[in-house]
């Protein structure tokens, strides 16, 4: 279905689809009945020529139907692999492949392990925690609202995985946080909580919503007090730039 869809796209836009995966509640949990597919996909322009051309190939390729789908050309791509770009890494080891030409994951995921920023990807989902939270905070929780909930507790679960793994959370990303944390979390316990209740069509009681915002608010400065010693990754452009000559056949 999703593979007969990517070849339409191909088709419709001149361009070769390398690698495509699932990055919604399909790859990481918490899927229901009314789930979408989330499909994001990396490619290259067939007219090679584009490239060196003034009129530069499109570098990003948004359809919002049938699926929720955004694709990156590969110097997009490439050029945000280099800043540690955090949605690009939960494309590059989500579970859920639909495209991977010549395992071109493998060597995604390798360039993302061996060069990010673990700082800037710290920060990334600390922010992303505060943004959600702060459509919570105070408001009638509604069922938008849970979603909002899960993605920022889970941000702040990986933020925390990458504190104490000091690395990329390759583990965390798609994975239940519960065979990373050896003893009860009450975190990772709120979590569990409310991904049931998102499967189950039900929202968690106002109670409980405080509770784990109490609970988040507590364990946030103290990972941001552990944050100063993350790595700040290193420059692997001429690894990128090699890999993009192969990819083009130059």
């Amino acid at each position: 279905m999703i593979e007969s869809w990517l070849k339409k796209i191909e088709d419709e836009y001149n361009i070769e689809i390398l690698f495509a995966s699932e990055t919604g509640s399909r790859a990481w949990g918490g899927v229901n009945d009314h789930s979408d597919y989330d499909v994001r996909f990396i490619y290259k322009t067939r007219d090679v020529r584009s490239y060196l051309s003034l009129r530069k190939a499109q570098e990003t390729i948004d359809i919002p139907a049938p699926y929720d789908a955004q694709g990156w050309d590969l110097y997009k791509a490439f050029h945000l692999l280099q800043k540690s770009n955090p949605s690009l890494c939960e494309w590059a080891f989500s579970p859920v492949l639909y495209r991977d030409n010549q395992q071109f994951s493998d060597k995604l995921q390798r360039f993302i392990t061996e060069s990010y920023s673990l700082l800037s990807l710290f920060h990334h989902y600390i922010h992303l925690m505060d943004r959600n939270l702060k459509d919570i905070r105070h408001k009638t929780f509604t069922e938008k609202r849970q979603k909002q909930l899960i993605q920022a507790v889970r941000a702040l679960l990986l933020a925390k995985v990458i504190i104490l793994e000091q690395k990329v959370p390759v583990n965390a990303l798609y994975r239940s946080f519960t065979s990373l944390f050896p003893n009860e979390d009450m975190l990772v316990s709120f979590y569990q909580q409310i991904m049931e209740a998102k499967m189950d069509g039900r929202l968690v009681s106002a109670a409980d919503v405080e509770d784990g915002i109490r609970i988040m608010e507590q364990e946030r400065p103290v990972l941001l007090e552990d944050s100063y010693g993350l790595s700040k990754g290193k420059s692997i452009e001429n690894e990128l730039n090699e890999w993009i000559w192969e990819l083009l056949r130059l």
